[in-house]
Parts: structure tokens; C-alpha cells; sequence
């Protein structure tokens, strides 16, 4: 009895203490348990996913000779690609593997050729690829989805997207058909390409028609002219949600519609590099005013290793777009630049939120540049624009490679009162 009326008394006042208590040893064993469980299903998932996936791949007869494919983390697969000599892979093989798998399983597909050959329609679409990368290969069958609205169809999952040194290789036939025409336009996919990814990268493609003695057969000159027309009037608008990074460069012909749409007509409120480097590019329909409020976060914008002449008009919006943290630079190096007045300085030089470097361009140093000599030695511009004093001449030889700013009118065989006036503004700075 007394042992009975001491726990009686004592358990009122234990109360939740003691029933938590038992409670927290009960929870830790359970937890020690479900994490047991979560770690030895989570083993059994991932075997069961290499298992099933490796079971999958070994059935494509060319992928699975000509891949690796490897599991990267729980659900994340890596397929690397050697194509060699007479050896192809297609992409609708691809596609076909992707659909047999686990709705969650994610791959990344890297494709290298030596020589090879691939059959790869644009944008790429297959479900579950989250990253592809395509280098030094000859494309096959490039345009032959851009009309089929079946491709619309495929889940866009590419996050990543890349190709390097490119050739795409056409027929006459798969060229005409591709153009939009009246009543014909391209799909959405086509146009746009991976519209859910962060980078979208293509450097030095090509394109190569095999079968020109057919060319008599179409009639591509008017084709074009439609397509130049369908194209615009589409008035399609691709949504770059995610995008980050967007390059195309080393083209040489490189269309005013890939260039035109994005910098245009595109939304891509997140892009923060924009390269057009090294197309060789000669007009300036690239004008960027508006660029800030199209691309309130933009860091870097290269149209570098091009052929523009003139200096285009680009505005400093400052502050007034309350995404903006940094300064942005604007690339115009080494272009075909050859004529720099006190105007062009100031069409930019005093901006805060954006930088303009048109440094390496063949500039022609005769008398006209002594205004812009003169403007140099005296002038306080921002830090970032200091790299104007070093500017240095391409013609004519005789002062090739040598500064502007260290020139004197003597050099340049000016008058000898334009040379007085320099000489005084260099003493007085």
C-alpha cells in the first residue's frame, strides 16, 4: 500500500515531465529507425535505378557501344559519348530510352566527336535531359523537327545547354522545308530552343550544304524572303525565365533574327551575359538603348571581335531600375573602329552604371585626333575610363602601336598652331 499511495502521489506530479521524457527516448528510437529505413530504401531506389537505367541503355545498340554512362548522385545519370570515324548516334534512340525510365531520374549528356557523325535534330528535346553537351561533331537531320508540332509535346526539361565547333550539315530539301511560309510557320520549340534554361551556348557553328547540285530544284531565294516575312510577323516572344548566360559567337553567318529577337523582342529579365563575339558583324542593329530596362541585371555584354564601324548610342539608366547592383560592361573591342572624336568620348565616357571599352580597334591617328588628344590629357573621367588614355594607334605605321596620348602634332604633321595649342593643355594639366 505504501508503495502504491508513493507512485500514486508521485505520478500527478511527474505529469508530462515523465510522459515526455518516455516520450523523447520512444521519438529518438523511432527516428534512429525511420532514417535507417529512408537510408536502406534510399540504397535499394538506387540500385534499383542503375539496375533498371543500365538494363534500359544496353538495349540502343550504338549508345551503349559508343557511351559511358555512370550515376552521378541519386537520381542524376552522366552519358559521355565518343563518336569515332563511320560511327553515328540518333537522337530519336535517345528520346525513345528516356521515356522507358523513372519520371524523376535527371541526365546529362556530353557528345564528342572525332570524326563522327550525329543525328540530331534542334532544340534537343528529349524528357529528362537536364544538361547536353555537343562538341567538334557534324550534325545530321539539324532542321528536320522544326516544323513537327509532335516536339512541342516533349517535356523542355534542358537547363544547360552548349555546343563547340559545330558543323551542321543540310540538305537543299531539309533547308526549303524548314523556312517558315505562309500557313507553315516553325514550332515554338524550334524558335525558341530551351526556354526553361539558365545557359544557352553556341560557339564556331557552321553550316554545310552536301547535295548543292540540287539547288536549282528549290526556289530558296523566295523561300528566304518568306521566311524573312512569316518570321517577323509570328511576333512570337520567348519566355527566358531562368536564362542566365546567352552566347552565340565565332559564326560567320550569323542571321539578324538570332540577334534581333533576344536583344528586342525576347523576355530574359534574369540575363546576366549577352555574347555576340567574333561573327563578324558590320552594322550596328544591335543598338542597345533600352538595354538596362530589357536586362535590369545585366553584367556583361561582348560584341567583341566583330567588324562594327561606329560607336553605337548606349545610355546609362544609373540606379533607376532597382535590380541594378553593378556596374555593366559593354565589350567593342577589336572591332573596325578607325575614327574617335571628343563626341564619342563624352557619349559615355561620364556613365557610372555602365562601362564601354572600345580598346584594340584600329584607330587612325592624323590631325583630327589631336582634339582627342588634347580632350584626354585634360579631362577627369571615372576610373573604369582610364583605360582611354592608353588607346593606341593602328595607322598609319609610322606610329603603329604607339599611344595616342604621348603623340605630338609634329608627328602627325599638323600646323604648328594647332601644335602650340596641344602643347600649352599638356603643360597646363
Amino acid at each position: 500500500m505504501k508503495n502504491d499511495i508513493t507512485i500514486s502521489n508521485i505520478y500527478p506530479l511527474l505529469g508530462l515531465g515523465f510522459a515526455l521524457h518516455i516520450c523523447s527516448v520512444t521519438t529518438g528510437r523511432s527516428i534512429e529507425l525511420v532514417a535507417t529505413e529512408e537510408r536502406t530504401n534510399r540504397s535499394i531506389d538506387t540500385f534499383t535505378n542503375f539496375s533498371y537505367v543500365m538494363k534500359e541503355f544496353e538495349s540502343l545498340e550504338n549508345w551503349s557501344r559508343l557511351c559511358n554512362i555512370s550515376q552521378t548522385g541519386h537520381i542524376d545519370f552522366d552519358i559521355v559519348c565518343i563518336v569515332e570515324g563511320n560511327s553515328s548516334i540518333k537522337l530519336s534512340e535517345f528520346r525513345n530510352f528516356t521515356n522507358h525510365v523513372s519520371s524523376h531520374i535527371r541526365f546529362d549528356l556530353s557528345v564528342i566527336c572525332k570524326d563522327g557523325i550525329i543525328h540530331f535534330p534542334w532544340p534537343f528535346r528529349a524528357d529528362k535531359l537536364h544538361r547536353i553537351y555537343i562538341k567538334d561533331c557534324r550534325i545530321k537531320n539539324y532542321k528536320t523537327d522544326f516544323k513537327n508540332s509532335l516536339i512541342n509535346s516533349i517535356p523542355d526539361t534542358i537547363k544547360h545547354l552548349q555546343m563547340d565547333n559545330v558543323t551542321i550539315i543540310l540538305r537543299i530539301g531539309e533547308l526549303y522545308d524548314s523556312l517558315s511560309k505562309a500557313n507553315s510557320p516553325i514550332t515554338r520549340a524550334a524558335e525558341c530552343g530551351p526556354e526553361n534554361a539558365f545557359s544557352i551556348i553556341l560557339r564556331g557553328t557552321t553550316a554545310n550544304i552536301e547535295d548543292m547540285q540540287n539547288y536549282f530544284m528549290f526556289d530558296l531565294e523566295t523561300a528566304i524572303e518568306q521566311y524573312n516575312h512569316y518570321f517577323n510577323i509570328q511576333k512570337r516572344t520567348c519566355l527566358y525565365n531562368n536564362l542566365e548566360v546567352y552566347e552565340i559567337s565565332g559564326m560567320k553567318d550569323l542571321e539578324k533574327n538570332d540577334v534581333n529577337k533576344i536583344v528586342h523582342t525576347d523576355v530574359a529579365e534574369n540575363l546576366r551575359i549577352l555574347n555576340f563575339s567574333g561573327n563578324g558583324m558590320f552594322d550596328t542593329i544591335y543598338k542597345l538603348q533600352g538595354w538596362r530596362l530589357r536586362f535590369p541585371v545585366m553584367e556583361y555584354i561582348d560584341f567583341s571581335n566583330n567588324n562594327i564601324k561606329v560607336i553605337p548610342m548606349i545610355r546609362d539608366y544609373g540606379m533607376t531600375v532597382k535590380k541594378t547592383k553593378s556596374v555593366g560592361l559593354i565589350a567593342i573591342r577589336r572591332n573596325n573602329i578607325t575614327s574617335l572624336t571628343k563626341g564619342m568620348i563624352d557619349s559615355f565616357s561620364t556613365h557610372e552604371f555602365v562601362k564601354v571599352d572600345i580598346s584594340e580597334n584600329p584607330f587612325l591617328c592624323d590631325c583630327g585626333i589631336i582634339e582627342v588628344m588634347e580632350y584626354l590629357s585634360t579631362k577627369t573621367m571615372p576610373t573604369a575610363y582610364d583605360y582611354l588614355r592608353t588607346l593606341k594607334c593602328e595607322n598609319p605605321s609610322k606610329v603603329r602601336g604607339r599611344q595616342m596620348i604621348t603623340l605630338s602634332s609634329t608627328e602627325l604633321n599638323c600646323n604648328q598652331k594647332r601644335s602650340s595649342i596641344f602643347q600649352s593643355s599638356l603643360w597646363a594639366s
